[in-house]
């Protein structure tokens, strides 16, 4: 990993040396709760980055994302999520690699539902950090809040390339840095998250970096595919739950506090209504791959 004093996402760099939207924010993993780190915003593309470097193999040893489970919360998200893709063109007999898979719940999700060929990679997870995955080509691939944890962004949609077949289907979610608000870190603790997240991007440096390497967005969604009608399945619901809960990441992967919910008229309106008004704060981009002759 290296430090970021340089934007490294668009043509017309900003530095943090000139950059006005500064903050100090804080870890929201329970064992690092006292690191703190740098964010500043791209006055040219309006992406943030993380400034300091990190030893991100010790903060991954203790990531509470590990222990996640296909509950019945996972599962209509996931449903959502599926229904995403299936509008935008996935069928039962495509290839499906989920890069940056975690515990692979996806994977078995998507095995459930009926797709045969799906392969999971995450060099974090030891169940799934073989790279042979990575050696064939797939018909769609999934990258669900991942290039937000890359120090090279561009590199890392160019190996994303590497495994997509010419004319697939990439998805790509990420936090939408344009909808953070610095001047409110605990706010938006889930999408700044560091050191995890190392450059957050815009939308429209997301769409305009993806141009470059030779993909067209498909569909285009300003809210994160937690976001269902059931109740307390929805991201405005998550956010304020956790941060209720200590603002840690941990508190999501928990056994649920329902004596938090119950006492808290705020959490209540959120778990049947949050639906309706998400943060914008998360997004996600369905692209196609440009076949060589019109890249």
């Amino acid at each position: 990993m290296a430090s970021c004093d340089v934007c490294n996402v668009c043509d017309s760099p900003g530095t943090f040396a000139g950059a006005s939207d500064v903050a100090p924010v804080a870890c929201n993993v329970r064992a690092f709760a006292n690191d703190t780190f740098t964010f500043w915003r791209c006055p040219n593309c309006r992406s943030l980055h993380c400034r300091e470097d990190a030893d991100l193999e010790r903060y991954y040893r203790a990531y509470p994302v590990k222990s996640h489970v296909l509950d019945f919360w996972a599962r209509a998200a996931y449903r959502n999520l599926l229904r995403r893709l299936a509008r935008a063109g996935l069928a039962g007999g495509m290839s499906i690699l989920d890069y940056g898979c975690g515990p692979g719940l996806l994977v078995r999700f998507l095995g459930e539902q009926g797709f045969s060929s799906v392969t999971g990679y995450d060099a974090h997870v030891a169940e799934f950090a073989d790279r042979a995955a990575l050696d064939g080509t797939y018909d769609c691939v999934i990258a669900q809040d991942v290039i937000e944890h890359a120090d090279d962004t561009r590199g890392f949609l160019l190996d994303l390339l590497k495994v997509l077949k010419p004319g697939g289907m990439l998805a790509i979610g990420t936090p939408n840095a344009a909808g953070i608000d610095l001047a409110r870190p605990e706010t938006f603790s889930l999408s700044l998250h560091p050191p995890y997240h190392r450059h957050l991007l815009s939308e429209q440096a997301l769409l305009d970096l993806a141009s470059s390497v030779g993909l067209e967005p498909l569909a285009r969604y300003r809210r994160f595919y937690y976001d269902t009608l059931w109740p307390t399945v929805n991201y405005r619901f998550l956010r304020a739950y956790v941060r209720r809960a200590g603002n840690v990441l941990d508190a999501a992967f928990e056994p649920p506090r329902v004596g938090l919910v119950l006492t808290s008229p705020l959490l209540w309106a959120h778990a049947l209504l949050g639906y309706f008004y998400p943060p914008r704060s998360e997004m996600m981009v369905v692209f196609r791959r440009r076949p060589p002759e019109s890249a």
